[in-house]
């Protein structure tokens, strides 16, 4: 049957459907969804251990961590990569004694198991990277001076010649030992900024550091790491792109997990990073970026922003943060609190001061063990360093942290 159309109507529809043609073509192929979000980027969050100990480098370490032990542990925890960041080997060079030879002072090699790594790294499976601890002593226990760690970024590049000056005691900074870490071309890292024990805890003699250590194996996640982790945030609310980097500082690879005392097991806790690629090139690409997580056993914590149309952005244009993640089995309930730093009162050079970071709590929600979560919290694009942390058990294991979303 015809139907007789009125030419007006024709030309009014015509053009409709030009106009829906028109839209669809300028429509962006990865255009946002409100209700979905933006997909996430290419790429995989790799996970590893910044901070590790093998025998035969660091003389603390009783006897059994070889690297070819630590790989096969690594491997079978599922690690993509491990960094041994063993002491300078002033005190390292004799691993049957803890005795601070003078005659080895100053001797190295900083890098002895370079070559091994290598050999140990498996195409495509596994990354194991040959770092160093520069671990200046002070004059007395009593006083601190810091424990710089060394990350090599561009592997093809590194220098591995020459010894770290970190002898005798009381001759040598926190900040000389990052100045010489800096030298060298590592990535650098403030490890256990505060500690239990005050000889390894930094002295702040220097700032030009890229990371810090917010959290450190020993005892779990411990008031020394929140310390950490809010002079870590008190950096980002100056205006410093400090990156967060947890690390085990595994001496003993045997040690089960979770470890006990002072005594960390390896992984625990883990660093994934975000990168595009397994490659270390990629892999330094995503720390430097600051696209780090932190977090033991199976519990995961990550945090994204996104605009009022559901794009990925973080910025002053943010309306949405995304916390995606789950608990692991070991914890009963607890809790994920978000929250956004406005303001810091920084106690440096102090390291028995405790800084104090003002700020808002946007969420606080229970989880309980196995539970997997993806939640949403609406913001306005305020300026502040926001950030979450699912709070590890009573024995202060099996937790998580994510990295900071910074609004200036």
């Amino acid at each position: 049957m015809f139907v007789k159309m009125n030419p007006l109507l024709l030309v009014v529809l015509l053009g409709c459907l030009v106009a829906t043609a028109a839209c669809t073509d300028d429509k962006p192929k990865n255009s946002c969804d409100l209700l979905n979000l933006e997909p996430d980027p290419p790429g995989k969050w790799y996970l590893g251990d910044f901070h590790v100990h093998a025998t035969n480098a660091s003389n603390d370490t009783g006897g059994d961590s070889s690297p070819e032990a630590i790989q096969q542990r690594a491997m079978a925890m599922g690690l993509d990569f491990v960094v041994l960041t063993d002491h300078s080997n002033s005190t390292g060079s004799d691993a049957t004694t803890t005795y601070e030879d003078p005659a080895l002072f100053n001797q190295g090699p900083e890098f002895p198991f370079w070559d091994t790594c290598a050999q140990l790294s498996v195409p495509g499976q596994f990354l194991m990277i040959d770092g160093n601890e520069i671990s200046p002593v002070a004059e007395t226990n009593s006083t601190p001076t810091g424990h710089i760690g060394c990350i090599p970024d561009n592997l093809a590049t590194f220098d591995q010649s020459g010894a770290f000056i970190d002898r005798p005691r009381g001759t040598v900074s926190g900040g000389n030992a990052l100045q010489q870490a800096k030298e060298r071309g590592c990535f650098t890292v403030i490890n256990h900024p505060f500690a239990i024990t005050p000889w390894i805890a930094y002295d702040w003699t220097g700032d030009d550091y890229d990371a810090i250590e917010i959290w450190n194996g020993t005892i779990g996640y411990d008031p020394w790491d929140v310390r950490g982790r809010d002079i870590w945030r008190c950096d980002l609310l100056m205006g410093k792109n400090t990156v967060a980097i947890g690390g085990s500082d595994n001496h003993r690879i045997f040690t089960a997990p979770p470890g006990s005392n002072l005594d960390p097991a390896l992984g625990y806790p883990t660093t994934a990073v975000f990168a595009q690629s397994f490659s270390w090139e990629s892999i330094m690409e995503g720390v430097k970026a600051g696209k780090t997580a932190i977090f033991e056993g199976s519990s995961r914590l990550f945090i994204d922003g996104y605009n009022e149309q559901g794009c990925r952005d973080e910025s002053a244009a943010t309306r949405i943060i995304r916390l995606r993640g789950n608990v692991d089995t070991e914890l009963d309930s607890t809790r994920i609190i978000l929250t956004r730093a406005t303001a810091c009162t920084d106690t440096r050079p102090s390291h028995l001061g405790i800084p104090a970071i003002q700020e808002d709590t946007l969420l606080a929600k229970t989880v309980y063990n196995g539970e997997s979560f993806d939640l949403r919290v609406n913001i306005n694009g305020e300026k502040g360093v926001y950030s979450a942390i699912l709070l590890p058990n009573t024995q202060a294991h099996y937790g998580a942290l994510t990295r900071a979303i910074v609004i200036r």
